[in-house]
């Protein structure tokens, strides 16, 4: 079983709160947010109860020459409290471990680490041959921490060999002659000091791991972790940290996140376990301060390039397609633990109805007024921004881009009415709901909601919308109706130039010379937040 142990009250005043688990803790925040002062608060609440050993974020990685030789309690004392005198005890350990700055202070103990590492080894092997002697006949070794270290460094860096001898510590690579592990790389070092430091911990102890993904590589940082925990399985492993990918890599972590500190007390909560949203995206989301926007795309999609710049104050999370980000925004929006959040959406218009955007707008999701993002860098404002700065004559790429719009959407003139319409009745579908519980209902149910839809008025209704469109030659019309994400790179033609030109110059100019204007006019589209 693992310790127990304490939090400050969740509210920020009241009673500590004790716990009692069998997993693993990840504590999450964002910068600023107190987490390394938990760590120390947590160490020293627990420190005179029960062994507690925190690794500080702050820390020296520089190995020594040769470690300093020391007999076990001497060499365990200088790591665990700072000192290896009378004065070695938990009490103290604040001014010696941590120079009275348990929260800053830069812990340099590698040489106290090796000393207790080769310590643990040599009072094995005194142990072992003495009772070797004493029964006459051969007793198995026990594995030492250096052993343990050994056998999962072997399967961490199958590719490197790490040797303890003499009181060196040494690294072997195929193809490369042997060195000495002062040469070693950030990530070896780092390495060796973390599995050193949680096997020199005694069972049934709590180790705090202030950003246990410093100088890891994400592909080294699970498995090690994982290897880590599986050697320590009776002591309580507390990680600090603000690396989603490394919380998110702690499956079966009881998870807590920090969601205030206001220099003395701490407002924390559980990570909630919702399940339509992954515990990835979560984390996401509660580790950081700002609100919320989901949109469609991807990381590095257009959404997300003219979101990031339209609104910087948000925290943009791209959810793939329009559906996903429906549902992130109302389980986030609906979720009483998230309430300080405010989580918006947006989504194209896609030839959605009025009435389903107001139903939309209802759980804070809203359409932009094209009908895909990509229209936005048709709108007549960005025509001009990039007809001048391409030193051609705004007015008459305007009309030509509008001629070649309707030519195009003339060509493709039953597909988009059709479209529209086929969106119209899907939606009117949703609607379907029975009243009762019988053959009867379900017939009743369905009649009516088909009595609601009238096809040929629809599909008569869609037909008129894009007439009038082209009619008027409005192009704010013309792009709230054409679905076709491919009309930027259509039109880089009419402007001279090449095949995916004209987006690759626009973003250009959205991230440069010309982003206050573009932003500007990108704006009149999109929602007001």
């Amino acid at each position: 079983m693992k310790p127990q142990f304490v939090l400050p009250n969740r509210n920020g005043a009241g009673t500590n709160e004790e716990f009692q688990t069998e997993s693993n803790i990840v504590i999450i925040g964002a910068n600023g947010s107190g987490k390394t002062r938990l760590g120390a608060w947590i160490e020293t609440q627990l420190q005179n109860q029960i062994g507690v050993h925190r690794i500080s974020a702050q820390r020296v990685l520089n190995i020594p020459e040769y470690a300093t030789v020391k007999n076990l309690e001497q060499a365990e004392k200088g790591l665990f409290y700072g000192r290896d005198d009378r004065y070695g005890l938990p009490q103290y350990k604040k001014g010696s471990r941590w120079g009275d700055n348990p929260e800053t202070h830069m812990l340099h103990d590698y040489d106290q680490l090796l000393s207790t590492l080769f310590a643990r080894t040599s009072k094995r092997d005194s142990q072992h041959t003495k009772a070797t002697k004493e029964s006459g006949q051969y007793i198995p070794v026990a594995d030492a921490p250096i052993d343990i270290i050994v056998e999962l460094w072997n399967d961490i860096m199958p590719h490197r060999e790490i040797i303890f001898e003499d009181g060196k510590v040494l690294v072997k690579k195929t193809g490369i002659a042997e060195y000495h592990g002062k040469g070693m790389s950030d990530g070896e070092r780092v390495t060796l000091y973390l599995i050193g430091q949680c096997l020199c911990v005694p069972s049934n102890s709590i180790i705090i791991i202030d950003e246990p993904e410093i100088h890891l590589h994400k592909s080294l940082m699970a498995r090690l972790w994982n290897k880590i925990e599986d050697a320590c399985p009776d002591k309580l492993l507390i990680f600090i940290t603000h690396d989603l990918d490394f919380a998110s890599s702690r499956n079966d972590a009881k998870k807590i996140w920090i969601k205030d500190f206001n220099g003395t007390a701490w407002t924390w909560e559980d990570v909630p376990d919702i399940e339509t949203i992954p515990e990835s995206l979560l984390l996401e989301i509660i580790g950081n301060r700002k609100n919320i926007i989901f949109c469609e795309g991807e990381n590095d999609s257009l959404d997300t390039i003219i979101y990031r710049q339209i609104y910087p104050e948000f925290h943009i999370i791209p959810r793939a397609g329009g559906d996903k980000v429906i549902e992130a925004t109302k389980t986030i929006r609906s979720n009483p633990v998230l309430h300080h959040l405010n989580a918006y959406g947006i989504i194209d218009s896609d030839y959605k109805e009025e009435e389903e955007k107001v139903a939309l707008k209802e759980h804070g999701i809203t359409t932009i007024a094209v009908a895909e993002i990509e229209n936005l860098f048709c709108v007549e404002k960005v025509l001009r921004i990039v007809a001048e700065h391409m030193e051609l004559d705004p007015d008459k790429m305007v009309n030509k881009i509008i001629d070649y719009l309707i030519e195009s959407l003339n060509a493709e003139f039953d597909v988009q009415v059709s479209s529209k319409a086929e969106k119209i009745i899907e939606y009117k579908l949703g609607a379907y709901s029975k009243k009762g519980n019988t053959k009867e209902a379900l017939k009743e149910a369905i009649n009516e909601t088909l009595s609601r839809i009238n096809v040929d008025k629809i599909y008569g209704n869609c037909e008129q919308l894009f007439k009038s469109a082209m009619e008027e030659r409005n192009l704010d019309k013309i792009l709230l109706l054409y679905n076709r994400k491919s009309l930027p790179n259509r039109i880089s033609s009419i402007f001279g130039l090449g095949k995916n030109e004209y987006e690759r110059l626009l973003i250009r100019l959205l991230r440069g010379s010309k982003k206050d204007e573009i932003v500007d006019a990108l704006k009149l589209y999109l929602p007001n937040y």
